[in-house]
Formats: C-alpha cells, sequence, structure tokens
C-alpha cells in the first residue's frame, strides 16, 4: 500500500482553532462516561482533561484553541473494557471516532489530516500481520511434519520479513508527510529502536524545519541527544525518593562501583532476572560496590511489595512517574531490566549487563 496522497506539503497553520471529536460507540456501552486523556509528551505522564456523558452511544469533546496538532485518546468509562484507549489526533477540525465498546482501540479516526495518515498506517500494519498469520497457517497445512528448528526458522524468516516492511512503511509515511506532526511522532513512537542512530538522525534530517518547535520533535531531538550516551560518557547525577521517602542523590555515592538497576514490578525479564542482582549484592555488597533500584513502577504498593517479596537489600528510589522519571531520559533507557555500570569516577563503563555476565563483569572490576 502507498499512502494515498489526500494531504498537501502545506506548513502546520498558526491559528488558533477548535478540534470536535464526534465519537460513536458500537454494540452495548457498559460506561456511563469517556474521558480524554493527554500525556505531557509521547509515553508520557497522562492525565484526564475532559470528561463527556455518552448517550444513545454517542459523545462529543470540544478542545479549544489547538495550536499544534498531538496524540490524545478517548478513554472508556467502563473498568471492564478489555482495551480502553482510542488513539485521537487533536488538531484544528472536525473529527470522527468509531470504535467497538468494549474494544476502543480497535477504531476508525477520521476527519482531518494526521487522523486519516494514522488511520491508513494502521490498516496497512493490520494487513500485515493478517498475512504473517496466514502465511503461517499455509505452512502448517503444508508441512505437518515440519521438524522444531524448520518452524522456527520459518518464524524467524516471517518476523524479519514483517519488520522489514513496517520499517519501510513508516519511512514512506515520514518522508510523504514530513510536514506533518504524524513525522516526529512516528519516527519517536515506532522507528527509533529499529534503526542505528546514523539512520535515526537521517529521518530526523527528513521533518520539516516548520516543525522544529513542535514537542514532539523537541522530543525527537533530545533522544537523539541522549542516544550518545555510551560507554565512556559520565553518568548524569538524578535526585529521587527512596522507599522511606526521603532524597536520594546518586552522586553521593561517588567513589564507589555503583550499579544502577532500571526495573519495574510488572515486568515479567525483571522480576526473572532479580534473582541474579540479589546473589550479586550477597557476593559483592561491601566491596566499594553498591546497588541503586531505580522502579519504574506508578503504584508505590506495587514498588514495595515486590522489594519486599524479592528480598530487594540494596538502596530502592523511585518517584512513581514510571518512563517520565528523570534517570530514564538521561540514560536513554527504552526497556526494562537495563543496567548501567558506573566506576568510583563516575564513568559508564559497562551498559544492559544481564545473569552471569553482569556478576563476572563487577567482580572482575572490584578485583582491580
Amino acid at each position: 500500500m502507498s499512502f494515498v496522497g489526500l494531504f498537501g506539503q502545506n506548513e502546520t497553520s498558526k491559528e488558533t482553532k477548535d478540534c470536535t471529536i464526534q465519537g460513536v460507540l458500537d454494540g452495548v456501552y457498559k460506561g456511563t462516561k469517556v474521558y480524554l486523556v493527554e500525556e505531557e509528551e509521547i509515553n508520557g505522564a497522562s492525565k484526564v482533561i475532559d470528561s463527556c456523558d455518552v448517550k444513545d452511544n454517542r459523545y462529543t469533546f470540544v478542545v479549544k484553541n489547538v495550536t499544534v496538532p498531538r496524540m490524545y485518546f478517548v478513554k472508556s468509562g467502563d473498568p471492564n473494557c478489555l482495551s480502553p484507549i482510542t488513539p485521537v489526533w487533536v488538531e484544528p477540525g472536525d473529527v470522527k471516532v468509531r470504535a467497538k465498546s468494549e474494544f476502543f482501540v480497535n477504531c476508525t479516526v477520521t476527519g482531518t489530516a494526521n487522523n486519516e495518515i494514522f488511520s491508513a498506517y494502521n490498516a496497512e500494519m493490520k494487513h500485515f500481520v493478517d498475512s504473517m498469520l496466514r502465511s503461517a497457517n499455509i505452512d502448517r497445512l503444508l508441512n505437518r511434519n515440519q521438524s522444531q528448528a524448520d518452524q522456527e526458522r520459518n518464524f524467524k524468516a516471517r518476523t524479519a520479513q514483517h519488520n522489514n516492511r513496517s520499517l519501510c512503511l513508516q519511512e514512506e509515511l515520514v518522508r510523504r508527510y514530513y510536514d506533518q506532526a504524524i513525522a516526529p511522532f512516528m519516527i519517536f513512537w515506532e522507528m527509533k529502536a529499529n534503526v542505528t542512530l546514523d539512520q535515526l538522525k537521517e529521518l530526523r534530517a527528513v521533518v520539516s524545519p516548520s516543525l522544529n518547535e513542535h514537542p514532539y520533535t523537541k522530543q525527537l531531538d533530545e533522544y537523539i541527544r541522549l542516544a550518545e550516551f555510551k560507554v565512556g560518557s559520565d553518568m548524569p547525577d538524578f535526585e529521587l525518593p527512596d522507599k522511606d521517602g526521603k532524597s536520594f542523590k546518586l552522586s553521593s555515592l561517588r567513589g564507589k562501583y555503583v550499579l544502577v538497576d532500571f526495573w519495574a514490578s510488572w515486568c515479567g525479564p525483571c522480576m526473572r532476572e532479580m534473582p541474579n542482582v540479589v546473589k550479586l549484592y550477597k557476593e559483592c555488597k561491601g566491596k566499594n560496590f553498591e546497588i541503586v533500584g531505580v522502579s519504574l513502577d506508578q503504584k508505590r504498593d506495587a514498588w514495595l511489595n515486590a522489594v519486599e517479596k524479592n528480598k530487594m537489600k540494596w538502596i530502592q528510589v523511585s518517584d512513581l512517574k514510571s518512563w517520565a522519571t528523570a534517570p530514564v531520559k538521561l540514560c536513554n533507557v527504552s526497556a526494562v531490566p537495563y543496567t548501567v555500570l558506573v566506576d568510583p569516577d563516575g564513568k559508564v563503563i559497562a551498559l544492559d549487563l544481564r545473569g552471569e555476565e553482569l556478576i563476572k563483569k563487577i567482580k572482575e572490576v572490584l578485583k582491580k
């Protein structure tokens, strides 16, 4: 699929205009309201900014004086909704939203440029996934006696093909709609983890200068700046509350080897890795070495219960802001678990070590 050129390449209007969102819910809606949710930044902290009664399965939001297009979310008021979020671009104009009452994310959003582009992208991505699943089913039908090794090889090949097709589609979107807010959004939201830093800089250069002051472009620029955080970089200082509510500053440990461990109670791989970190701390505690656990939890009880249950007796800090917490950004953390090993002078000497490799590396440096 090639994106249909429905929209001219015009600079984003600087006029302040209203955005009207008219929604229709199919099926039986078990809530009474829907909510409009705003994120501070892409994948950042969110807050409800408006609510609306649902009458006859319809609702309307009006957002006044929209200055730049941004992604918002319509959230279900039904606590049992299977997927309660509908992504909507809020930009000047009339936006039409149609979703299933029990599955908000599976929706159609039309009416304005970025919503039309995003809907076309989602439709093509669904086609990719459907094609891959059909291919897998055909393989199973034609090769019923296929070995496990062959099945795994074919699965990897299909996954690689899907990832390549997706990346090509995303790049096409960015290059075609370089002057729309969806361009920096797509680079940051979908592409940044799947391309090299040089490729990321090349994609950033495609974005129109008219979007240089857009918050999504600024977020992308900051990400690129931080992406050069690597072994040999100075570890940035940060200050967060510990589990007792007292302020902890990383620089207070200067002079020691420090492992900064990013984790969350909701992260399965983090919990599976935690016994290795516990083992490491038991074996290396008191040898000019300390661990600082930075939790990406949003709920204090979940954070503290996981600390106690897993016997995580080293320093634990969190401001309960999840991905928006300062050290996550400073260390360019895009997934957890993630570790940063810092030497006594504050230099980063290793990144993303796990398991026995982590224990071996720290024992090695402590012997020096």
